[in-house]
This record gives structure tokens, C-alpha cells and sequence, in this order.
């Protein structure tokens, strides 16, 4: 008796010793910028992840449930506010998990019926965007406040029930939902000095001197072989104009820049429903605008406001918050002569921001897409395990520029898309206000002794002509400081990059022959769009025309060019999840070998041994 208790006893001991335990992995979600368009698909892509389900604490669970942060800009914002902040219903529903995936499913009754309690409808002509720009300016004008706030609010929280003016520590997430938001906005300097400061100073003058200093800067290798290639490929295909802007960014000497030019760019900054934090790091920054007779002030970053500072009363407001992270009005000023009232146009979104003086100034804050265009950098400062990018940009106006054969281009859509992250820029116009994205610069571009962006493009082109969605996860990706954002390098991260431009060959193939037909004389797909002009944006779908009648009830109304059509829409968000089912076991590249090794993978808790 006693030596069995004795074996059992060693037996117990060892196991203690040398057992094994399940370590949820720290998943984080980006949803990019783009207006509606990009909306839509990140929507899409939610919805796909909502669909699959993965074991967690022993039981099948949808997988957004194993995610731990969802970071937004922009239209992405709309998305994640919904899904976090919407209490009177659950992710199935509005997400639509219920409905079609696979395109074998497709019917032109589907592609008309937009499923109603879903987010989907906020982004079509079902929701006109230009009615509830009109009742935002009932409110504002009055007011004298900033309408894009109340204008957010009844386009995108009204329809879920999301209360106006709720302070960010009173907005409560749902139930279901495990992760935590993270909302990207930018910081343009004194209130005082809006709009002319962000319409003509604002980034200017430091990415001009950034891009003019060619002997501080180090050029694209030319003995590259690889690289090279890539570059002239793009060269081929864009113009000369290409290769003499393309440059490394050197993030000191764009903070020597930045204090010499008195800190007249974006700084970026975020904010989640437990805190707003403008991540600058380093020495005092001291904002001196030439000129003006409002007089300099200092900021010590990195700042947090106090719980106190987001609870009630406070002008930390989840719609407030939301309308800087998708300020249009600031980002374009033509959009401002909607406002009849021309006092209104001059009101910025601010905040009050504390100064090193101890006192605080009123700062202006303005669209999250000047500082990062897919809510990775945000993401960055909770050190995540894993990060998943999901970027389907508005890229319309692009195609329209240089022709599909450019965009087409998988190397051109790379390097313009993700080049900034491994600190590569080809701003071919720096003297702009979106020059702010330079600062991006997160990654090691040889990390694991290999230039990241060559093995992206060359496993997407594997892909691509395999019929296949360009999904791919680069490993081991090397952090390295950066001051603007507030990151401390000297860590990694695997990045699982979703990059969602065109149509793969294996949706078209699974559509019956009546969705989408090719007009006469037509392939269905050419330069991996469908050739029908219903379909032909997908599924970076184009809004309807500014002024187009648009019936609402019974009435006639004009389009503001945000409303997209319905049935382009359905189609993508039917396409976007699907590529999360498709991608969900791994993808193989037209030579046969594993490019993606799944999500599924991806999810799976690690197991991790447990100490004596």
C-alpha cells in the first residue's frame, strides 16, 4: 500500500514538475482607412473571422473571441465601435454569420438584399449618407460645434442604439466581445490655428527637407539584385517618376527635422474606452508656429489622460472620439463648403492637452489616415504576439491615374502599401499633408537576414497566380524604436498580412455563370477585376456620385459620395469572408509550396511548460 502511494505521489510530482498548460496567444485585428469603401470590406473580413470557430477554455468559440485588441483608422473605426459598443444584439447578427459565404451560393437575390440588423447597411445607399449630414448640421450650427461628431454618430451609432456624448469610461462592451479597441486619430497643433494650419503648413516642411536631404539619407541598395528588380519592375510600369523618390526614412533625422521646423506635423495618437494617449517620446517637443501670434508651447509625451479625465463630463467622448479618428472635413476642404454656415467650417475637433508649464492648451485633432493608414502602429504599443492585417483600400481614383496595368502590379501595390513599415518611401509629392505616414517606420526591413519586402511580393505573386487570396504571415518581424509612436524596439512579432485587391480566380470559378458576366467580347476577369461595370470596383467598391437622387423612404434625396451601391457591396462582403474561410487551413503558391500556414494555426493556443 504504501509503495503504490509512494509511486503515485512521484507520479504526481512529475507531472507537476514537467506539465504542460495552454497560453492564450495576445491576438490583435487591424481595420485600415479608406472611407466607406474600406469599411465595407473590413466588415467583410470580420465577419469571416466571427464565422470560424476555434477552441477556447476547452469550448468552440467564434474565433474574434481569441483576439485581444482590435485597431482602427478612419471607416475601420466605424466597424470596431460597433462591434465593441453595441449592447442590444450579438456579433452573429451583425455580422450577418448566417448568411452566403461561398460563392458557389450567389444569386442576384442575395446580392440585392442587404441583411437588415447587420453593420453592412450603414455603408450603402440604403443609409443615406447626405440626410444625416443635414440633421448633424441642425444640431452643430446651433451648437457651434463640429458637425462630423453628430453626423458620425447618426450615420454609424444612432442605428445601433450607441448613445451620443458617451464618455469613453461609461461605454460599455458587449458580452460576447473579448477584445479591447483601439482608435487611431492625429494631433495638428493649437486649435487656434485651424484650418489654414493643417490645409497649407501642417507636414510640409519636414518631409520636403526630409526627402532633400539625400546625403543623410541611405538609398535603396543598387547592388541588390532582388530588390533592384522590384524597382524597376515598378519603374516599367509608373514611370521614372518612381525611382528618383524612393528613399529609406531615417527616423532621427526626421526628429531633428521635426524640432527644427518647431513640430508642424502630425503627431499621432489613440485612444481605447479605458484611455487616450498621445505616444511621443523623448525630450520636450516645442511647438513654435512661424508667423502667428498665438505664441509657442511645450509637450512632454508621452501623455494618458486619468480615468477621471474620460468619465462623465468629459470631453473624451466615444463619438468625439470617432469623429477625429475619421475627420474628412479636415482632410479635405472642399467637402467643408457643404457647411452653410462659414463659422462652423473653422471649428476644429479638440481636446484640452496638458503643457509642461502645468497648464493645458486646446489642440486640434484631426483624420487618424494622416498618421497610419491600417491601425498597426497603435496596435504595436501592446506588444502582441500575433497581428493580423486586414488592408482593403479605396484605391478608385488610383486605377483611374495610372491605369489598372500599374495597380495591377503586385510589387507596386506592395512597395506603396507596406513599404513605409520596413522605413521604405516613395512619396512622389512630399510637400503633402498624408506625408505624416513616413513615420511608419516599425520593422527591420532584413529581418531574419531576408528583405521582407521581396519575400512579400514574390508570395503574393505565387498566389495570385495560383488562384489563391494574398494572405501571408511574415515571421520574426524585428521591432525597432520609434519616437513618434512611442515603441521601444529590441522585440519580434509574426504579422499576418491579408492584402485584399482584386478578385482570386477561385471565387470567379465557384460564381454561377449569371453573377457578374463578362460584357461581349470580355474575359469575366481582367487585371484580377470583373469586367462587369457593376462589379468592376470590387471589392474596393466605389461610392455612388456626389448628388446622385437616391430615394429614402418614399423621398428623393442627393448622394454626398459615400454611399455605396448595394449589389457590388453584398458581392464584397461575401468575398472578404470568404477569404478568411479559404485562408482558414493554410494557402499553397503555384510552385507547390505552403504560403500561408493557416489561421487556423494561427489561433491555436501554445502550449507552454509549467514550472516546479
Amino acid at each position: 500500500m504504501r509503495l503504490r502511494f509512494a509511486l503515485l505521489a512521484l507520479t504526481i510530482y512529475g507531472a507537476a514538475a514537467t506539465g504542460r498548460k495552454n497560453r492564450k496567444k495576445k491576438i490583435g485585428i487591424t481595420l485600415n482607412s479608406g472611407s466607406t469603401t474600406a469599411g465595407n470590406a473590413m466588415t467583410g473580413f470580420m465577419r469571416g473571422f466571427q464565422q470560424q470557430m476555434v477552441e477556447i477554455d476547452g469550448e468552440e468559440r467564434p474565433s474574434l473571441e481569441a483576439v485581444s485588441y482590435i485597431s482602427s483608422v478612419s471607416a475601420g473605426s466605424f466597424v470596431n465601435a460597433i462591434y465593441h459598443f453595441q449592447n442590444s444584439t450579438t456579433a452573429d447578427v451583425l455580422f450577418d454569420v448566417a448568411g452566403p459565404t461561398d460563392p458557389s451560393e450567389i444569386t442576384e437575390e442575395v446580392l440585392s438584399t442587404i441583411p437588415q440588423g447587420s453593420i453592412f447597411p450603414v455603408f450603402t445607399v440604403t443609409n443615406p449618407a447626405m440626410v444625416f449630414f443635414g440633421q448633424a448640421l441642425e444640431v452643430a450650427i446651433p451648437a457651434a460645434a463640429h458637425p462630423l461628431p453628430f453626423y458620425y454618430h447618426f450615420q454609424f451609432l444612432n442605428p445601433f442604439n450607441i448613445e451620443a456624448d458617451l464618455p469613453l469610461a461609461s461605454a460599455q462592451i458587449r458580452d460576447d466581445v473579448k477584445s479591447t479597441p483601439i482608435i487611431t486619430t492625429s494631433m495638428i497643433g493649437p486649435a487656434e490655428l485651424y484650418p489654414s494650419h493643417i490645409d497649407s503648413v501642417i507636414n510640409r516642411a519636414v518631409f520636403a527637407a526630409h526627402n532633400q536631404s539625400l546625403d543623410m539619407l541611405e538609398m535603396v541598395d543598387e547592388d541588390e539584385t532582388e530588390f533592384s528588380d522590384i524597382i524597376e519592375e515598378i519603374i516599367a510600369v509608373a514611370g521614372e517618376s518612381f525611382a528618383t523618390n524612393v528613399r529609406r526614412t531615417d527616423l532621427d533625422v526626421l526628429r531633428l527635422l521635426a524640432e527644427a521646423e518647431g513640430f508642424q506635423i502630425n503627431l499621432p495618437a489613440y485612444g481605447t474606452n479605458t484611455e487616450f494617449t498621445i505616444p511621443l517620446s523623448g525630450d520636450v517637443a516645442t511647438f513654435d508656429f512661424d508667423g502667428d501670434t498665438i505664441g509657442p508651447f511645450d509637450f512632454q509625451g508621452p501623455y494618458t489622460a486619468t480615468y477621471d479625465e474620460l468619465s462623465a463630463g468629459s470631453p473624451f467622448t466615444l463619438q468625439k472620439l470617432v469623429g477625429m479618428s475619421g475627420d474628412l472635413l479636415g482632410l479635405l476642404p472642399n467637402l467643408r463648403s457643404f457647411i452653410p454656415v462659414a463659422a462652423i467650417r473653422t471649428i476644429p475637433l479638440s481636446l484640452p492637452i496638458p503643457t509642461v508649464d502645468g497648464n493645458s492648451r486646446n489642440v486640434a485633432f484631426t483624420d487618424g489616415g494622416i498618421s497610419d493608414t491600417t491601425g498597426l502602429a497603435a496596435l504595436l504599443k501592446m506588444k502582441p504576439d500575433n497581428v493580423i492585417v486586414c488592408f482593403s483600400g479605396s484605391v478608385l481614383q488610383v486605377r483611374l491615374q495610372l491605369g489598372p496595368e500599374v495597380v495591377s502590379t503586385i510589387s507596386f501595390q506592395v512597395f506603396n502599401t507596406f513599404g513605409n513599415i520596413f522605413g521604405l518611401t516613395n512619396d512622389v509629392s512630399p510637400d503633402n499633408l498624408f506625408s505624416g505616414r513616413t513615420l511608419l517606420h516599425f520593422f527591420n526591413l532584413y529581418s531574419n537576414n531576408e528583405n521582407q519586402i521581396v519575400k512579400l511580393v514574390k508570395t503574393f505573386e505565387s498566389l495570385r497566380d495560383a488562384g489563391e487570396p494574398l494572405v501571408t504571415t511574415l515571421e520574426g518581424l524585428e521591432v525597432i524604436d520609434n519616437e513618434f509612436w512611442g515603441i521601444k524596439g529590441g522585440w519580434t512579432v509574426d504579422v499576418t498580412i491579408i492584402h485584399m485587391f482584386g478578385v482570386p480566380q477561385k471565387f470567379v470559378d465557384e460564381l454561377p455563370d449569371d453573377i457578374a458576366p463578362a460584357p461581349d467580347g470580355r474575359e469575366r476577369i481582367e487585371f484580377d477585376h470583373f469586367t462587369n461595370p457593376l462589379y468592376a470596383s470590387v471589392p474596393n467598391v466605389a461610392p455612388v456620385p456626389l448628388g446622385t437622387p437616391l430615394d429614402f423612404f418614399g423621398n428623393t434625396v442627393q448622394a454626398l459620395g459615400f454611399e455605396l451601391p448595394v449589389e457590388p457591396a453584398r458581392m464584397a462582403h461575401i468575398l472578404t469572408s470568404w477569404v478568411i474561410k479559404r485562408a482558414w487551413n493554410g494557402l499553397v503558391g503555384i510552385d507547390g509550396e505552403v504560403k500561408f500556414g493557416g489561421f487556423q494555426e494561427l489561433f491555436e493556443e501554445e502550449e507552454e511548460e509549467e514550472e516546479e
